[in-house]
Parts: C-alpha cells; sequence; structure tokens
C-alpha cells in the first residue's frame, strides 16, 4: 500500500526530468544568444558549474552529495506517509525530478546547462530543472498551509 501511494504522482517527476533533458540538448544546439520573446526571455545557453545564483561553484561532490540526500529525503517522505496531500505530493516529486536533472548534468558534463534568460530583470540564466525546483517548493508550502487549516498560531 505504501509503495503504490508513494508512487502516486511519479509521472509527473518524469515528464519533468524529460522535458528538462529535452530541453537542455535543444539548447546546446543554439548558436548563442537568441530572442524568444522579445523584451522578456532570451535563450542563452550558458554552463553554470555552481547551484543557485553561482554558489558553491566548483564544490561538485558537495553539490552531488547534496542533491542525493535531499532526494533520499524526499523519498522517504513520499512512502513514509502515503495520506500526504496530493498537492504537496506532486511538489516534492517536482523538485526530486529538477534536482536528478541537473544532478545527471553534473555527472556526464561537470556543470549544468542553464539557457533561460529573462531579458527585463537581471536574473541568473536558468532551466526547466530549476523552474521545476522551485514550483515543487511552492506547492509543498501551499500544501503546507492548507494543510494547516490557515489557522493563525501566537
Amino acid at each position: 500500500m505504501r509503495f503504490k501511494q508513494g508512487c502516486k504522482m511519479l509521472w509527473l517527476a518524469l515528464l519533468a526530468f524529460a522535458l528538462d533533458r529535452v530541453t537542455k540538448l535543444w539548447s546546446l544546439r543554439l548558436e548563442g544568444a537568441s530572442e524568444a520573446v522579445p523584451g522578456l526571455l532570451n535563450f542563452q545557453p550558458v554552463r553554470n558549474y555552481g547551484a543557485a545564483f553561482g554558489m558553491l561553484a566548483g564544490r561538485n561532490a558537495l553539490l552531488i552529495a547534496l542533491v542525493l540526500l535531499l532526494c533520499a529525503a524526499i523519498a522517504f517522505a513520499l512512502f513514509r506517509y502515503p495520506r500526504m496531500p496530493g498537492l504537496a505530493r506532486a511538489g516534492l516529486w517536482l523538485v526530486c525530478a529538477g534536482g536528478l536533472s541537473n544532478l545527471y548534468d553534473r555527472l556526464r558534463y561537470g556543470y549544468v546547462i542553464d539557457f533561460l534568460e529573462f531579458d527585463f530583470i537581471r536574473f541568473p540564466v536558468f532551466n526547466v530543472a530549476d523552474i521545476c525546483v522551485v514550483a515543487g517548493c511552492a506547492l509543498a508550502f501551499i500544501a503546507l498551509l492548507r494543510a494547516d487549516g490557515g489557522k493563525k498560531h501566537v
């Protein structure tokens, strides 16, 4: 029973992982930057040797260990708590998929492939896996707020 419940929404993680892989492979074929949506979004392939905002650059072993530890903790939670709300489950699967896809890059290339760049604001170049991690965290947080019933604690 726990295994079946733990695997609920695994399809979401597989889809997110596949979408990130396909878009990264596509971005490797780009020759320099290109304007995707004028004034909004550019495709700018870059090599990211760090984590978010370039933190821990050159510390691949540490980043790999952190991702593996995080994904193990997520897997434990997904399979340990079969009655976890669907929104939280979806969020955790997205975080895991994004982390594992960037981990794949680190193991295969020694860096993460980033290629999405906002044109209207200074923000680091990112990828679909990064979007999955952020969206997954947001979904899990919303589920946590909803599970508490919106009650204020003093």
